[in-house]
């Protein structure tokens, strides 16, 4: 439950209920508030009060007890509560106590509520109130994804996105081969994770012996069950007639075809039936393009390709290729784009925030997993809604 999609202005929730004289005695024992006004009837009817008045946070209570369970609910904590008491709630009275939505914060996932508590009775005011309160949301729980026996080779391990993928992948159970360019990032990474869990290997993806000679290190000590390409070459933004731009196309089309074709090729000759391969491509190959950014769309496009080519021709033996399109990030990846940019898709996503890291690596943990074991030759598309395919 969000505040913004479950509750709006004018929106209320009541609660009635009649106080007694055992209430206002198990409350002054839980609160040690024993003032005779409260508890003792012959002192308190000797005073101007003219007899024995409910404590005013017993009152209170109830107006927690109506946040708490009805507006907003589970998860509802007050940030602030300001109360006047109009008269004062004798023993036997019966308050309607009315909550209603004055103001909605959805960034800070916050409401402000008007508080009355009504007699019964004579629908005389006896206390109002406002309140700010705050909705906790619970942690997303992590869905049943098994990864166990898996072995899994993840390429681009030193960028935020094979990190990310890393660690969700060995949060469900599997163990990573990680590679990148960056040693520090992947020493860390390796020190976060384990080195049960995590193996690193230094590989220039431009070198095609630097990957046959990793891959046969890898091979050596035992199958690798599945594949995730999250490399990509590091991004220069040139025009598409720029001369400097072939140069540009052959780096990317290296890493994220060439390599992509050499290290998928020689891990499904040991592949077995519901291992998978996953690519990570862009949003940019299903949309219109962004300028001076063609030999990065056209590796991932080419990519794109073979990706199919690959879940026809081994989904015969049981073994799935996919790919995943993410949107813009916000990651040192894209450090030369403009915060302008940014801000500007974020606004007109319909979840309005870009993608992160941890998106595209939740949907290849689901992509690995046994249980997506009929989707194959699909690029899906993790844009929040952004893109929706036809």
């Amino acid at each position: 439950m969000t505040i913004d999609r479950e509750w709006g202005v004018g929106n209320s929730r009541t609660i009635i209920h009649t106080f007694t004289n055992d209430e206002i005695h198990a409350f002054a024992n839980l609160t040690g508030d024993e003032n005779p006004l409260h508890v003792d009837s012959d002192y308190a009817e000797r005073t101007s009060a003219g007899g024995q008045v409910v404590h005013g946070m017993l009152a209170a209570s109830f107006v927690s007890t109506l946040i708490g369970m009805h507006l907003p609910g589970s998860g509802a904590l007050w940030n602030s509560f300001q109360v006047n008491w109009r008269k004062m709630i004798r023993i036997g009275d019966t308050l309607q106590f009315k909550a209603e939505v004055i103001a909605v914060q959805a960034g800070t996932q916050t409401l402000d509520l008007k508080i009355e508590g009504i007699h019964v009775g004579n629908n005389e005011v006896y206390l109002d109130a406002t309140a700010r309160v705050s909705l906790m949301a619970q942690k997303k729980k992590d869905t049943l994804i098994n990864l166990g026996d898996q072995r899994i080779l993840v390429t681009g391990a030193s960028g935020a996105v094979g990190q990310a993928i890393c660690r969700k992948l060995v949060k469900q159970g599997a163990n990573v081969v990680a590679w990148g360019r960056n040693l520090d990032r992947l020493q860390s990474l390796q020190t976060e994770l384990s080195e049960d869990n995590c193996i690193i290997q230094v590989v220039d993806l431009l070198d095609t012996k630097a990957i046959a000679d990793a891959l046969k290190i890898v091979l050596k000590n035992g199958n690798v069950s599945s594949f995730v390409h999250a490399a990509a070459a590091p991004l220069n933004y040139l025009s598409v007639d720029d001369p400097s731009n072939q140069i540009e196309l052959a780096t990317h089309w290296m890493i994220s075809v060439a390599a992509f074709q050499q290290i998928a090729q020689t891990l499904v000759k040991k592949m077995c039936a519901g291992n998978a391969i996953v690519a990570i491509l862009t949003q940019a190959i299903l949309d219109q393009p962004p300028t001076k950014m063609s030999a990065y769309i056209a590796a991932k496009a080419a990519c794109w390709g073979l990706v199919r080519s690959f879940a026809v021709e081994c989904g015969q033996r049981g073994i799935r290729c996919n790919a995943i399109s993410p949107n813009m990030m916000d990651t040192p990846y894209t450090a030369n784009m403009s915060v302008r940019a940014k801000q500007v898709e974020a606004a007109s996503n319909p979840l309005r925030r870009l993608c992160r890291p941890e998106d595209v690596a939740d949907v290849a943990a689901f992509l690995l997993d046994s249980e997506s074991g009929y989707i194959n030759g699909v690029n899906l598309p993790v844009t929040g809604g952004s893109k929706m395919p036809s």
